[in-house]
């Protein structure tokens, strides 16, 4: 089962309907679960929720074989904490879904290291859906001294 979360604050229609799309298509087999926010986008072709507790939360991130998602920060975190291979598409400013593109830039670095996969359309989400059920994300390690440096860094740029 893959779960698609896209937050609880805002819906996410565009990629809830395109994974829906994807679905009537029969272009994947996997059963998807979703977590849908307050969007007016309403599913046809899998189970899904407005919003869920932590607790069920958790349950359904321990008990999917993937995820998918907005390109937020917070979601990209509970994956590679919860080892679970995710698959992003950013919420994007042209669409009102967001204030600015952040998530694009966000996107394409944890994909360029690795961490997750992204697709940057409705069209490459076919694909990069392929692609998912054999995805192993690389492993996040921390590193809190180069952190450090950077902000010194930019710190000391500041006098």
């Amino acid at each position: 089962m893959y779960f698609l979360a896209v937050g609880t604050q805002f819906g996410f229609d565009r990629l809830v309907k395109a994974v829906d799309d994807v679905l009537e298509k029969q272009q994947i087999q996997e059963k998807i679960f979703a977590q849908i926010g307050p969007g007016n986008y309403i599913p046809q072709q899998m189970d899904y929720v407005i919003s869920l507790e932590k607790e069920a939360f958790d349950l359904k991130l321990n008990s999917c074989d993937a995820i998918i998602s907005h390109a937020g920060i917070g979601n990209i975190s509970l994956a590679l904490t919860f080892g679970k291979p995710l698959l992003v598409m950013p919420r994007l400013k042209r669409y009102g879904e967001a204030v600015n593109d952040h998530q694009v830039g966000t996107a394409r670095k944890f994909e360029e290291l690795g961490h997750i996969l992204a697709a940057y359309s409705e069209l490459e989400l076919v694909d990069k859906l392929a692609v998912l059920k054999t995805f192993i994300p690389k492993k996040r390690v921390a590193q809190p001294e180069k952190v450090a440096r950077r902000i010194k860094e930019y710190l000391d740029s500041l006098k």
